[in-house]
């Protein structure tokens, strides 16, 4: 087998178990809002911070626990995960105590550290240019696919019982297991593939990174917080005061998906959007403008286009954070798990910020604040692509 098949390979076998995985976490995600509300009687705060536990042990375990990821091999990580994130959940359905289920939920997150940041080292590692663009669009398809078309299938599950959904889930977490231990049996090109720490020390390459990763991370971040304000808030607001099922917002936020991953294939097939910074300011001024009109989305026709729009642009904000992110990095582990690190802290803001504004105020300020706050970033830089334009015009006028 050449190098090309094997990486081709490779490809496949990360894409299927993104898609697989982020399908079940997905599942588990959503499930838990309504598990957490109905099995525990919580307030609309509280399933917030639920939500805000095992995304907060994932940020700090991206952290704390890198040095222990990055001397497994990928595949080994991505086992680990699976088996912990299963065993979590499990334990969340089979108590009553609520103090039981918060713990439970801090050891999901700490497995799911083990998850992406090394799957998306392993799919950069080593390439540049057209070549990342492929590898990281992808794999941005693939688990933008299982994000998408799980909502749907947890929509219907979840009138049936949060359990039931509950251990949907574990399954998936299971199937992504046997996926990586048979790929590793049969396929040579894995089982090659050292840590990420032994590929660094055998590495010879210059770092060439590009300044437009702190306006990407900046973009993923606040994008984030609107994303966990649609995932997590609005399934409590349409059940508190809009005349729709579980099933309709399951379809809502299928939509979302779908229109994420479009906009993900779009975005494979072209490079014209490489390294443009007006890009990364427009992208992150229309997600604002999105978040306004969905103070004025009523209808069910009218949050149908707010989904497909903030999808599409979502797709755009987080193509800019991985690309640029990765694109001339050497320790592409690392530039992934700030990456992941980032949008972790969207999740937690949203999340939690945004449970508190819908507890005690209402849905339309969550959205005003996430408008507000993802124009931050793209405010921020025209404000300083102005300070430099009069600064060289300063410059020069005393030449």
């Amino acid at each position: 087998m050449n190098t090309h098949e094997a990486s081709r390979i490779q490809s496949l076998v990360i894409n299927i178990s993104s898609f697989s995985a982020q399908f079940a976490i997905s599942m588990v995600n959503l499930a838990l809002v309504y598990h957490m509300r109905i099995q525990f009687n919580l307030s609309a705060q509280m399933v917030g911070i639920s939500a805000a536990i095992y995304t907060s042990t994932y940020f700090i375990c991206c952290i704390l626990l890198e040095p222990i990821a990055s001397r497994l091999r990928p595949r080994h990580s991505v086992e680990l995960s699976m088996l912990g994130m299963a065993l979590s959940i499990g334990l969340v359905i089979s108590t009553h105590n609520v103090a039981i289920a918060f713990i439970a939920l801090g050891f999901y997150g700490i497995a799911m550290s083990f998850l992406w940041p090394q799957i998306e080292g392993w799919l950069a590692r080593g390439k540049e240019g057209r070549v990342l663009n492929r590898a990281t669009s992808s794999f941005n398809v693939s688990w933008s696919l299982g994000a998408a078309l799980s909502p749907f299938a947890t929509g219907i599950l979840v009138e049936i019982s949060t359990i039931t959904t509950l251990i949907f889930g574990i399954v998936g977490f299971f199937i992504v297991t046997g996926i990586i231990a048979i790929s590793t049996k049969i396929i040579p090109a894995i089982r090659a593939v050292e840590s990420e720490h032994v590929n660094l020390r055998q590495s010879t390459q210059v770092d060439s990174s590009t300044p437009l990763r702190f306006l990407s991370w900046a973009g993923v971040l606040t994008v984030y917080a609107a994303l966990a304000v649609t995932l997590t808030i609005f399934p409590m607001h349409a059940m508190d005061n809009l005349p729709f099922s579980e099933s309709l917002v399951g379809i809502l936020l299928f939509i979302r998906g779908v229109s994420t991953v479009g906009m993900f294939v779009l975005m494979g097939k072209t490079s014209i959007w490489h390294f443009k910074r007006y890009l990364i300011i427009i992208t992150q001024l229309l997600v604002a403008a999105v978040c306004i009109f969905g103070t004025r989305a009523h209808t069910y026709f009218a949050l149908i286009i707010f989904f497909l729009i903030f999808g599409v642009l979502f797709a755009a904000a987080y193509s800019f954070s991985i690309f640029h992110g990765a694109s001339g990095s050497i320790n592409r582990s690392k530039r992934m798990i700030i990456h992941e690190i980032l949008l972790t802290i969207g999740t937690v803001l949203g999340s939690v910020v945004g449970g508190g504004l819908y507890q005690y105020v209402d849905f339309t300020v969550v959205l005003y604040s996430c408008a507000l706050l993802v124009s931050i970033p793209a405010v921020v830089s025209m404000f300083y692509i102005l300070l430099q334009n009069v600064t060289h015009r300063v410059s020069s006028t005393h030449k």
